[in-house]
C-alpha cells in the first residue's frame, strides 16, 4: 500500500512539474536542476533530513532552499522545491526525478529497454545492441544492461511486461521440452500400434 501511495505521489508531482516546464519551455533545464538537487541531497543526507524531519517551520525551509539553490537553478524548480518542502515531500524528489525523466523520454519518443546478457558487454557491444534495437523499434532507445551468467549466452530484451528471450538457457530449455514431447508422442504412437 505504501509503495502504491508513494508511486502516486511521484506521478502527481512529476506530471505537474513536467507540464509547467513544458509551458515555460524549460523541460531540459528543469531536469538538469532536479539532477543537481538530487546530487546535493545524496552527498549531504543530513541536509535532506533537516528539511524533512527537522523542526524547521515552513518559512525557514523556504529560506534555506532559496539560500542554497537560489541563482543556481531555475526559479520554476526552486518554487517546486519550496512546494515539496511545504508539504513535507522533499524525500520524494528522487522518485519525482525518475518519473520526470520518463515523461521527458516519452515526449521525445525514446523507448526504455532492459537487456540481459551473460557477460558484461564493452562499450562497442552496447552501442551495437543499441543501434540494432533502434532499427528494430524505429525510434531512439535507452538501455539498461543487466548481467546474468545463468542465461549462458544470447540476450533477453524486456520492455515493461513484454519479454523477448533469446538466451541460450531458454533455447536449451525449449529444445529439451521439444525432445521430451516428441519422445512421449513416439511412445504413445507405439503403444497405440501395439494395441
Amino acid at each position: 500500500m505504501k509503495h502504491t501511495a508513494r508511486h502516486i505521489i511521484h506521478e502527481i508531482y512529476s506530471d505537474v512539474l513536467f507540464e509547467l516546464a513544458q509551458d515555460a519551455g524549460r523541460v531540459g533545464p528543469v531536469l538538469d536542476d532536479l539532477e543537481a538537487v538530487a546530487k546535493v541531497f545524496e552527498a549531504e543526507p543530513e541536509f535532506l533530513t533537516l528539511l524533512t524531519v527537522g523542526q524547521l517551520k515552513e518559512e525557514e525551509k523556504n529560506a534555506v532552499l532559496r539560500r542554497v539553490f537560489g541563482g543556481r537553478i531555475n526559479e520554476l524548480t526552486l518554487d517546486f522545491l519550496c512546494v515539496l518542502a511545504r508539504r513535507n515531500r522533499l524525500n520524494y524528489l528522487f522518485g519525482i526525478h525518475d518519473r520526470y525523466l520518463t515523461l521527458m523520454d516519452q515526449s521525445q519518443d525514446i523507448q526504455h529497454l532492459e537487456v540481459t546478457l551473460a557477460a558484461a558487454p564493452d562499450d562497442r557491444q552496447i552501442e551495437k545492441i543499441k543501434q540494432d534495437l533502434k532499427e528494430a523499434v524505429g525510434t531512439e532507445v535507452k538501455l539498461s544492461v543487466q548481467v546474468d551468467p545463468d542465461i549462458l549466452g544470447g540476450i533477453i530484451i524486456r520492455k515493461g511486461d513484454r519479454v523477448i528471450d533469446n538466451s541460450v538457457r531458454s533455447l536449451l530449455d525449449r529444445a529439451v521440452k521439444a525432445v521430451i514431447s516428441r519422445s512421449k508422442e513416439k511412445k504413445q504412437n507405439r503403444n497405440h500400434l501395439n494395441e
